[in-house]
């Protein structure tokens, strides 16, 4: 999880920390800080794919380095935010479709990188607006 003043860092591509939890048997056993440099999508997807990491929580990335991690077996569970400590929870006990771990404007449950801003709701909430004209 890249984080940001104990919080999930908005942006895992721009993220300067990364906290590696090791879970075994549901119990947590291990827990590490990494600091991370600035990197492209494909050198930070096998530096993350490096530490062994099956599932990375996150906020926002783009779509190159989403399709990196997945390139190197890395299961992305992306548009959440929150308490570090919270999320983590969350996650242990599968409750992160909860609303309140959702980034703001993400309003479904999500698997992959479509967010539900989609092409056609942004339409169909362009189409409906109509600013007072006087």
């Amino acid at each position: 999880m890249p984080i940001s003043q104990e919080r999930i860092s908005p942006l895992l591509d721009t993220a300067t920390r990364l906290l590696l939890v090791t879970r075994l048997r549901g119990k947590e056993v291990a827990r590490k800080e990494f600091v991370l440099s600035p990197q492209s999508p494909e050198e930070l997807a096998r530096s993350v794919a490096e530490l062994h990491v099956d599932v990375l929580l996150c906020a926002a990335l783009s779509q190159g380095l989403h399709r990196e991690l997945e390139r190197h077996g890395v299961r992305v569970q992306p548009h959440l935010c929150g308490d570090t400590e919270i999320v983590l929870r969350a996650f242990c006990r599968k409750r992160l479709n909860q609303p309140e771990f959702r980034m703001p404007g993400c309003w479904g449950r999500h698997s992959g990188w479509n967010c539900c801003r989609s092409r056609r709701s942004a339409r169909l909430l362009k189409t409906t607006f109509r600013p007072n004209q006087k």
